[in-house]
């Protein structure tokens, strides 16, 4: 029994780690950096947001959820007024699909509901079994 609620409160927790990824996105949409140079660097100037995921792997019992970056983590736009812009007036701008970040956060809100649900059964049956002991 105790098993079962500590898998819940893994999912609970991975849930919690992918609401906080892709909010994190949304928060940083907008924020530009210089576009690395072929040796990784900015130039000595600000570097772009790296937009995070979250991978899940097996924790046996429950998961594991680990913050990954997303590849690209950037892409390249014109915005030669910005102060990180290159001779080019190209800035590297993070790779966030918004539209993907709110299925991840409806997915996750309805993932940790599950979890939650899971958490709520167990302590009925564990209750009811109390009870029924008495």
């Amino acid at each position: 029994m105790a098993a079962s609620i500590g898998i819940a409160l893994s999912g609970l927790t991975a849930q919690t780690r992918r609401l906080d990824a892709s909010a994190s996105n949304v928060a940083n949409v907008r924020s530009t950096g210089a576009v690395p140079t072929t040796d990784g660097t900015a130039e000595g100037k600000r570097a772009p947001y790296q937009p995070l995921a979250v991978a899940q792997s097996d924790a046996n019992p429950g998961t594991r959820a680990t913050f990954t970056p997303i590849t690209p983590a950037y892409l390249q736009e014109y915005a030669p007024d910005d102060s990180a812009a290159n001779g080019d007036g190209m800035v590297a701008a993070p790779n966030v699909d918004l539209v993907t970040e709110r299925v991840n956060q409806m997915a996750a809100s309805r993932a940790y509901g599950a979890n939650i649900a899971v958490v709520r059964t167990q302590d009925e049956m564990l209750t009811s079994l109390l009870d029924s002991k008495v």
